[in-house]
């Protein structure tokens, strides 16, 4: 079989005329030279060289291989530099994690204006639930993540982006002004959806608060998404706290409206391993705190 190691193989005993000497060209022994030499007179069926004690010399076939060897090294030599040029010129790759609900809230006008401003990013999005924020950024999937807080991990650090008050998402057939007291949710039945961290659940978040008014709902329902308990809420299954940001999300059959008292609130923060080394999550984490001064 011709191979490339075995062209260059023969290159180097033609150019130096001597199989020590092209050996240690190569950076290998004798033998194996010796030996491919001879699988390649043998795959073309001709010597390449005539030996003698002295020296060796280029058959008539040796040299027309010579000049065509030759040509094809070079041709495989471009063709390196063809694929190292390539990769150089591959855009740089940022890799952002976020929550579900965040893809039709604040992040659309984030990212567009982001990318405004660097567009020769490659930016990859990759999308996860509370309960797995964590582990998909210890992982390395993400280069920096929007996540729920408290997220707490000697691993990483989270920068707090904004906080946010809940509203109520209510259905349609009640009729409310545009705020509410709390003690519409008097005997209803309280809609909400798990977090990473028990103390932040909704049923949590508003057990406590209710409390404070001497409110009683008459039961509570678990979602396990968004999506989900706002179809519930739809059917005038019950009421559902949800974050304000998430208001921009319209459903038939589905109100929102702010509470008169002082709700509970919810942060997001961008988090990323303190062990990563990458100039775009600095470059991006930087942008995404100006953005939210604003």
């Amino acid at each position: 079989m011709i191979t490339i190691k075995r062209l260059r193989c023969f290159v180097a005993v033609a150019e130096e005329g001597h199989f020590n000497q092209a050996a240690e060209r190569l950076g290998m022994s004798q033998p194996p030279l010796t030996e491919h030499i001879r699988i390649l007179e043998q795959t073309l069926g001709c010597r390449l060289f005539d030996r003698t004690t002295r020296a060796i010399k280029l058959t008539v076939e040796g040299q027309t291989l010579l000049d065509h060897a030759r040509f094809l090294l070079t041709e495989v030599e471009r063709t390196q530099e063809v694929v190292r040029v390539s990769e150089r010129a591959r855009p740089p790759v940022l890799k952002i994690g976020l929550l579900h609900a965040h893809t039709y809230t604040f992040f659309p006008s984030l990212l567009r204006a982001f990318v405004g401003q660097h567009p020769y990013l490659d930016v990859q999005l990759v999308e996860y639930s509370t309960s797995g924020q964590l582990d998909t950024i210890l992982s390395a999937s993400v280069d920096v993540g929007f996540v729920r807080e408290p997220l707490n991990h000697p691993g990483i650090d989270v920068q707090t982006l904004f906080t946010e008050p809940y509203v109520l998402a209510i259905p349609s057939v009640l009729k409310t002004r545009l705020e509410v007291d709390v003690s519409i949710l008097q005997e209803q039945s309280i809609i909400g959806y798990p977090s990473h961290d028990d103390r932040r659940s909704t049923r949590s978040l508003f057990r406590d608060f209710l409390s404070q008014y001497n409110v009683r709902p008459r039961a509570w329902r678990e979602a396990t998404t968004m999506h989900s308990a706002l179809a519930l809420v739809s059917a005038n299954l019950g009421i559902a706290p949800v974050p304000q940001s998430q208001s921009t999300l319209r459903l038939q059959g589905v109100l929102y409206r702010s509470i008169k008292q002082t709700p509970p609130t919810l942060s997001v923060g961008l988090a990323r391993r303190r062990d990563a080394d990458n100039p775009l999550e600095d470059l991006f984490s930087c942008f995404a705190i100006e953005y939210f001064k604003r």
